[in-house]
């Protein structure tokens, strides 16, 4: 099974990069009902805000149903996959954080371990048990 980790970096990068620019903005919850006039019609902060986590969600479904009528459907969840929700979700909660820098010292002994350890180890694991 490959995967277009190109695509995924870009899917997350264009959510980073976004949240980054309007946290840039001073994005706050008094600003939730804000508008802004778009081809004759009034759209609120908010109405983005909820797109902007629907629509993942959205897409997420669409895939789910493109994969299915392919015949190529999940038949478990992938490690990888796992691993990225598990990193996306305690990313999730330095949103905002950042004075008080929470885990910093474990996080860097997680992106030691990724780098210098885990997936080493893991490749020459791998890479044994083909000879």
């Amino acid at each position: 099974m490959k995967t277009d980790w190109q695509q995924i970096r870009d899917m997350m990068n264009t959510v980073i990069d976004s949240c980054e620019q309007l946290e840039a903005a001073g994005l706050r919850e008094e600003h939730r009902a804000a508008t802004v006039h778009i081809n004759g019609v009034d759209y609120s902060v908010q109405e983005f805000l909820i797109s902007a986590w629907t629509l993942p969600e959205n897409i997420r479904y669409q895939i789910i149903r493109e994969r299915h009528d392919a015949g190529n459907d999940l038949p478990y969840v992938p490690e990888a996959a796992r691993i990225l929700v598990a990193m996306a979700q305690a990313c999730a909660e330095l949103v905002g954080a950042r004075n008080s820098a929470p885990a910093k010292t474990a996080i860097e002994g997680m992106q030691h371990w990724y780098k210098a350890y885990a997936v080493p180890h893991m490749i020459a694991a791998i890479e044994g048990a083909g000879k």
